[in-house]
């Protein structure tokens, strides 16, 4: 155990808590003068305080034992995405949580969490150098069973976050640059296909993209709210409680999926600049992680993880930026929500668990 903790990786640490400390603050701005979410700030703080108790447990326990009780998790989980279909509670059209009398449980969430350990522990005892077609097609199924039943919720925006991950495994797997050329090809013929499953919304969603004057009331008018916001912030921001658009309720869903916006205009460039640096810093110590493993397992963890969270991060900053469709894909660490907070920290608390066994024979 003190060997543990002399090696525990507190910058790791240290950066995860700045960045829900941040999330703390821009949570109770955004929700001040909202009746009834005034006090939201103070549910994500216990939040933090149960996300931290769990990835203690994470850390402490090995990630090898952790990996060998991947797939009950993962089925555990995929049991609770059915149970969502059936008697999940619909909130904002998506028919993702299941309630348990004042709690509220979003099994998606997880599933990053454990697809992540069950992918690691695949790839880790196979013994081939490069992935084939059985492997590719069992590594689909891995993945993709989550990502279906998050689909039929319908959950767009967190099954999205299911496709870094598959690709940094088949990539990890040793699949030929080739055959992963032509993989999205294949998506992207397919892609008007897909176009004419979307509902009519989701389409709209597309492509204000492109012309965000679509819309202007809209999902235009919700992209144009965040633009104004990270523009008005300027170099330093109007500082905290004294954003315009967040303190006057202009700009939608800005505790949640559009919290960057909110930062930026309040916090400035230099804020926003600061928490995507921040998020920087926990990408390389992933990578860091991985290349330190003991052992490929403890690679793979690492380096999935990181698609994982740098996917997620990406897509919701093109999201705020207007570069991507408006999904409902929250910013990692920040954002509110008690689920998506424990899979986060829990997922780095498997890259903690990594490097802090880097010298452990």
């Amino acid at each position: 155990m003190r060997r543990l903790l002399d090696s525990l990786d507190t910058p790791t640490i240290f950066a995860v808590m700045s960045l829900a400390g941040i999330g703390i603050l821009a949570i109770a701005s955004s929700t001040a003068k909202q009746p009834g979410r005034d006090d939201l700030w103070k549910m994500q703080l216990i939040w933090i305080l149960i996300a931290s108790v769990a990835a203690v447990v994470v850390v402490l326990v090995d990630y090898h034992v952790w990996a060998g009780i991947g797939m009950l998790l993962h089925g555990a989980v995929v049991a609770l995405l059915v149970l969502v279909l059936f008697y999940g509670r619909e909130i904002g059209g998506n028919k993702s949580w299941l309630v348990f009398g004042p709690l509220r449980l979003q099994p998606s969430e997880l599933a990053k969490w454990t697809t992540c350990l069950v992918v690691a522990g695949y790839l880790a005892h196979r013994h081939k150098e490069t992935l084939g077609l059985r492997e590719i097609l069992e590594l689909g199924v891995l993945v993709g069973v989550p990502m279906g039943l998050i689909v039929l919720q319908p959950d767009y925006g967190t099954a999205l976050i299911f496709v870094p991950i598959f690709l940094a495994a088949i990539w990890l797997g040793g699949l030929r640059w080739k055959v992963i050329t032509a993989v999205l090809v294949i998506g992207l013929a397919l892609a008007p296909v897909v176009w004419t499953q979307l509902k009519p919304y989701q389409q709209n969603r597309i492509l204000t993209v492109f012309d965000q004057e679509r819309d202007p009331s809209g999902v235009g008018y919700q992209v144009r709210q965040s633009k104004i916001a990270i523009g008005s912030g300027g170099l330093t921001g109007k500082g905290l409680f004294g954003g315009t658009q967040s303190q006057l309720n202009y700009l939608p869903a800005q505790h949640t999926d559009f919290i960057l916006a909110v930062i930026a205009e309040e916090l400035g460039f230099l804020g926003g600049a600061g928490v995507l640096g921040l998020f920087y810093f926990l990408m390389f110590r992933g990578f860091a992680a991985a290349r330190t493993a003991q052992d490929r397992l403890g690679t793979y963890l690492c380096l999935l993880v990181v698609s994982w969270i740098t996917g997620q991060v990406a897509i919701n900053v093109g999201m705020v930026l207007g570069l991507l469709p408006t999904i409902g894909v929250p910013l990692p660490l920040l954002s509110y929500g008690g689920s998506a907070l424990v899979a986060v920290i829990c997922g780095i608390g498997l890259v903690v668990n990594v490097r802090t066994r880097r010298f452990v024979n």
